[in-house]
């Protein structure tokens, strides 16, 4: 399915395209700030991934990814600047170290993590824990969770984006099964920025291994934020972003979207 379920367009196409990657249990409409703040001069695409938004039917699997993200790609019109947050970063990485063609530069958000060794029994088991849960039971834990991560407002928001919780043990699979992100991110040869959270603990685990991998990789750290830096600070966030994507769109801004920056 490809349409206004799936896809949200923001700004007037034929500008440079940002494409934009949720994380797990979340979806396009969490990025309406983002998108409607850097519309005034790029066309923002955002998606919902499988198991979640309006692909909450579609399996988690590589097949459906591939065909989300392909239909993303139609959707820009050129090759975008891709934002992956969390899942979102994962999944950019996997699929645009295989395609250096379809992306002009990545931008992961707390997404330097390898699953590998102990690092995803972790994940695993939390997985096969919450799938075995009564359904009421689960809902409660994952709406505490939810609060606890990001808070009342951004919680309300998120819980009314259909979610798939077989995603859940989907993700944990591939995990365990795939090669390190940070052994992929050597294939990148385009500018990359990785955007965390100063107390992102876990997802900061390897990050000293992704910057030494890639070749064309800088970070740039949030001070005083945790994994949800992207939402709960997402007015600094965003100026990350426009700041990346000034950079790495420069040479192509039209008059009038220069002239309305200032």
């Amino acid at each position: 399915m490809n349409d206004a379920s799936t896809i949200a367009a923001y700004g007037q196409r034929g500008r440079p395209p940002v494409l934009l990657l949720h994380g797990l249990r979340l979806g396009k409409a969490i990025w309406k700030r983002h998108a409607e703040a850097l519309a005034d001069r790029y066309y923002v695409v955002a998606i919902d991934l499988p198991g979640h938004g309006g692909r909450v039917d579609e399996p988690f699997d590589n097949a459906h990814v591939s065909a989300a993200l392909e239909a993303a790609l139609d959707a820009c019109g050129a090759p975008p600047l891709a934002v992956g947050y969390s899942l979102g970063g994962f999944v950019a990485l996997s699929y645009f170290t295989q395609r250096l063609d379809a992306s002009r530069a990545l931008l992961l958000a707390g997404a330097t993590y390898d699953f590998d060794g102990w690092k995803r029994l972790p994940f695993r088991l939390m997985a096969q824990a919450m799938g075995a849960l009564p359904d009421p039971l689960y809902r409660t834990i994952a709406s505490f969770s939810l609060r606890a991560v990001v808070g009342d407002e951004w919680a309300r928001e998120i819980e009314n984006i259909p979610f798939d919780p077989r995603v859940l043990d989907s993700t944990s699979a591939m995990a365990v099964h795939g090669m390190r992100q940070s052994d992929l991110i050597t294939r990148y040869d385009r500018p990359m920025l990785i955007v965390n959270g100063e107390y992102d603990l876990i997802f900061r685990a390897d990050e000293a291994r992704y910057l030494r991998n890639a070749p064309h990789a800088r970070r740039e750290i949030i001070l005083g934020a945790d994994h949800a830096a992207p939402l709960r600070e997402y007015a600094r966030f965003i100026a990350i972003v426009r700041s990346f994507a000034d950079e790495i769109f420069s040479v192509e801004q039209p008059p009038s979207a220069a002239t309305g920056s200032s």
